[in-house]
């Protein structure tokens, strides 16, 4: 494939800057919500469908772009500085930032790409986020598969959720590259369910599927409780307005994690809002043990809202649209 002019220069990530950085595509619109899409050198677009969907669906219900980041990992003992620009891993970092901004092209969503050298994935994740003034990230990891497999490794992912500064979608793969036709959105009182509902909403829209919209809440839960969830879901009406095929309840179930886990199966995909701890977590990274991680072979996309900023969340429960 001849690739495009490349601005000459890379990108380092251990506190060193070799020349600007290689660019491939035109530059971003100025002012626009900006989503980043890192990508580990060997993977092509051909293994990455539904997560360019994904992200492409939630930049373009933005009326943003998407800045594609090509990482490549050397040891640690390997300097930066002196990786040949004829560098094999380096050769397909180029190209695969290539594919996927072609790719991407071909849905009419602004895109750029970059390349990445770097000794830590995590660090170059949120480094290129501060240098292209990104308002989000999207990250995938692949479940039931070792690490040498993911696209990025679940520590990777849970160290970007933990310090990025901005928006963050992580999506755990399914294991089966399936249509998105059904999705379970599993909204909460936590600050990120803002955030889910409008990912499930962008990929709704993009993809015509069908949303349940579901609040668990304990089987002892209070009747402030029950007031409570029936604010939330009437929230993720509102939210899903435009959603042609949705459905909001509200459900007492014995155990919250289990139950959202064990439905998983029955949907395409499962988005929820950032979990703090627990079973949940250890869902969306794939680190539960095998007997459970098979049950939730289903595809599943975490939101977690920049909560240092203002919180779409803030006011959707109590109605105010404004944002």
């Amino acid at each position: 494939m001849l690739l495009r002019q490349l601005y000459v220069g890379m990108f380092a990530t251990d506190g060193g800057h070799r020349s600007g950085t290689e660019r491939v595509g035109d530059a971003l619109p100025e002012g626009r919500y900006r989503l980043l899409l890192p990508v580990a050198g060997e993977t092509m677009p051909a293994d990455a469908e539904r997560r360019l969907r994904t992200a492409t669906a939630i930049a373009r219900e933005r009326d943003g772009g998407l800045v594609v980041c090509s990482i490549v990992n050397f040891a640690r003992q390997t300097p930066l500085d002196a990786v040949a620009a004829d560098e094999p891993k380096l050769v397909a970092a180029r190209e695969t930032a290539e594919r996927f901004v072609e790719t991407v092209e071909r849905t009419g969503v602004p895109v750029t790409g970059r390349v990445h050298l770097t000794h830590r994935e995590s660090d170059s994740v949120l480094n290129a986020v501060e240098a292209y003034e990104c308002d989000g990230v999207s990250l995938a990891i692949r479940g039931g598969q070792s690490q040498r497999r993911r696209l990025l490794t679940g520590d990777v992912a849970e160290r970007v959720v933990a310090r990025a500064e901005c928006e963050v979608f992580v999506e755990k793969q399914a294991a089966d590259e399936t249509p998105v036709e059904t999705v379970l959105l599993a909204v909460s009182g936590g600050p990120h369910s803002g955030l889910a509902a409008q990912a499930a909403r962008a990929l709704a829209l993009d993809t015509d599927a069908r949303i349940d919209a579901i609040h668990f809440m304990p089987e002892d839960a209070s009747d402030e409780d029950h007031e409570e969830g029936t604010r939330i879901v009437e929230a993720a009406e509102r939210a899903l307005a435009d959603v042609e095929r949705v459905e909001a309840t509200v459900e007492a179930v014995e155990n919250v994690g289990e139950t959202i886990i064990s439905r998983s199966d029955a949907y395409d995909l499962t988005v929820l809002g950032s979990p703090t701890g627990g079973l949940l977590a250890q869902f969306v990274f794939g680190t539960v043990p095998d007997s459970v991680n098979q049950r939730t072979e289903n595809a599943v996309l975490m939101a977690r809202d920049d909560t240092g900023s203002k919180s779409i969340y803030e006011r959707w429960v109590v109605g105010d649209a404004s944002e």
